[in-house]
């Protein structure tokens, strides 16, 4: 698999919902389908290059916050019914979904645009378009709400929705134009509306979905490109499409760094039951502890047991402007417990910094696949906040030197400030194999920190930390 492959393929796993069989485009035979499955950054390279930023939560049991409140769907806010309808795709579809009324693509893009969206659900109906280029290797980190290669796009028209044009033998593409929306189908979204990557004939998809602004994965994107990812239309879940009601289904997941299944003991009816949220809930699914920060790295968690993170409506009341704030919730699957819960809006306060981590092996020649590099992060409290695979590239030449970390494929971890413990070390794997080389050193992080840390491991010697290598992990 060459580098631009590597890169589409990365680019595909970014989704991990199966798309739902009538709501694929057809291929040229009209018999053949698409569906996007949960993968991780180890598909396109090694399993040490996967994960992104693994954090650990404060405590075990957190009383909830008293504003914070779910309802029932079956008594919603009387301002979500006094509300006038907005236009509509087509005249079958709704004009109301989950107590919200929907708006036009138009109507949310100047919500978004305005930040008005930062943390609250919007629904939106227009017509959904995708198209998937050919794209040359970026040479840079790739944050998870950039937008870089894969054109996707909501507009109000079927003709807005076309990214692609066919002339002869020439076929033009491009990205969403003004006033529409690139939404982006993250990890924990419910149901999935997807065409074939590459295919410029697929019709555009009339759709309602639910989403939100000012998701917290703009702290995974580098700062430069943060205002950008904050400014994302991140989809919780598509609601309505080609005449059809789609309930809030909890998306197949799996492990970030080995892409292995997620199995809950509990289904998402027995999840929402056990934590006693109602029936406003737009989308949940089950992470490993360890990955609940690829979703929202607001929590430091750590550890293979099952947490669901559960986003739903608020019901103090839908604003005029048809929006209404998101509430995250984290449920414990094994005993049903709610871990925490907070709003979808980033407190003011929040400035956590980022730490880019690469390892420089000496005497080990790329990629045979059974040496790789891992980091603990432990704070002075004796919370372990991190512990897992370095992700990003794996790279080396004839010198006897690799690289693990670093460029498209890597990841900050996000914390808040404080006094840290980092050690890193050489593995086979995180649990088994021999160790060498383990070495530690103390950080002591501020608000806005952006860090690049490097170990270097000398052969058959601890590592030492040096500065981060050239160019920097997301030069």
């Amino acid at each position: 698999m060459n580098d631009e492959e590597r890169i589409r393929q990365y680019m595909r796993d970014r989704a991990n919902a199966t798309v739902p069989n009538d709501l694929r485009w057809p291929d040229n035979s009209e018999r053949q389908r698409a569906s996007r499955t949960f993968g991780s950054l180890s598909r396109w390279a090694a399993p040490a290059a996967a994960g992104l930023a693994l954090v650990l939560i404060v405590g075990a049991a957190i009383q909830l916050p008293g504003q914070i409140r779910t309802g029932s769907a079956s008594n919603p806010p009387e301002s979500a019914l006094s509300l006038p309808h907005s236009q509509r795709p087509e005249a079958s579809s709704p004009s109301e979904v989950s107590g919200l009324r929907v708006l036009t693509v138009g109507d949310a893009f100047e919500l978004l645009r305005a930040g008005k969206l930062d943390g609250r659900a919007v629904a939106v109906a227009g017509y959904f378009g995708e198209f998937i280029p050919s794209c040359p290797f970026p040479g840079r980190y790739i944050g998870p709400l950039e937008g870089w290669c894969d054109m996707r796009v909501l507009a109000d028209t079927p003709a807005g929705a076309r990214l692609c044009t066919m002339s002869g033998n020439t076929t033009g593409c491009h990205g969403p134009g003004p006033g529409q929306l690139q939404p982006f189908f993250v990890s924990e979204t419910s149901g999935m509306v997807s065409g074939f990557a590459g295919n410029p004939n697929g019709e555009p998809t009339a759709v309602i979905v639910i989403g939100h602004g000012g998701d917290a994965r703009q702290w995974l994107c580098d700062a430069s490109k943060q205002d950008q990812c904050a400014h994302a239309f991140v989809v919780d879940r598509v609601a309505w499409a080609n005449g059809n009601a789609l309930p809030v289904a909890a998306p197949e997941t799996g492990d970030q760094t080995t892409g292995a299944p997620i199995r809950p003991t509990r289904n998402l009816d027995g999840v929402l039951a056990a934590a006693g949220l109602g029936d406003l809930v737009v989308t949940a699914a089950p992470f490993h502890s360890a990955d609940i920060a690829i979703v929202d790295p607001r929590w430091p968690m750590s550890g293979n047991a099952i947490t669901w993170i559960v986003r739903s409506l608020a019901v103090d009341g839908v604003g005029a402007d048809g929006t209404i704030a998101e509430v995250v919730t984290l449920v414990d699957d094994k005993t049903g417990q709610v871990i925490d819960q907070q709003l979808m809006a980033l407190d003011p306060a929040y400035n956590p910094a980022r730490v880019w981590r690469v390892a420089t092996v000496h005497g080990y020649e790329c990629c045979p696949g059974d040496l790789f590099a891992f980091s603990r992060m432990q704070s002075d409290e004796g919370r372990v906040v991190h512990e897992g695979s370095i992700p990003g590239g794996v790279g080396g030449g004839e010198d006897g030197v690799t690289t693990f970390g670093g460029s498209y494929g890597s990841s900050p971890l996000v914390l808040p400030a404080g006094n840290y413990t980092i050690t890193m070390w050489l593995a086979g794997s995180l649990k088994g194999g021999t160790t060498r080389g383990e070495c530690s050193t103390r950080l002591s992080l501020r608000p806005g920190d952006d860090i690049r840390i490097n170990a270097d491991f000398p052969l058959e010697q601890p590592c030492t930390f040096m500065p981060a290598p050239d160019p920097t992990p997301v030069s």
